[in-house]
This record gives C-alpha cells, structure tokens and sequence, in this order.
C-alpha cells in the first residue's frame, strides 16, 4: 500500500499565510462559493449547476 507523502501539505498558523490561499486573496464570498462549485462539479464529475441530489432513503427509520 503506497504511503500519503506527508511533506506536500503542511498546517498553518494564524500569522503566516499558505500559497494556495494567495489565488483568492481579494475576492467576494460570492466569487469564492463559484470557484468552490466548480471544483465539486469537476471533482465528482457532474455539470455545473446540476449537483447529484442525496439519497435520503438510505437514513429512513420508517419500517416497510
């Protein structure tokens, strides 16, 4: 079983900023939740705008 390469990422602290944050220095929340919406819909694969909906059958006490 290959091993996580645990030097990729690294915790940060509240007085030294990551790199990955720089891209979105300087946007709106409302600029941030698009990108976030795109990258779930690239990440598992549907089309933008259209997420899957939730199986709520699975969570259902109810007997049949």
């Amino acid at each position: 079983m290959p091993k996580l390469d645990r030097t990729y990422s690294t915790s940060g602290n509240l007085f030294k900023q990551k790199e990955e944050i720089t891209h979105y220095l300087g946007l709106s929340k409302e600029e941030i939740g698009k990108v976030f919406a795109y990258l779930n819909s690239v990440s598992f694969n549907y089309t933008l705008g259209n997420p899957p909906k939730m199986d709520k059958s699975v969570f259902s006490m109810r007997k049949n």
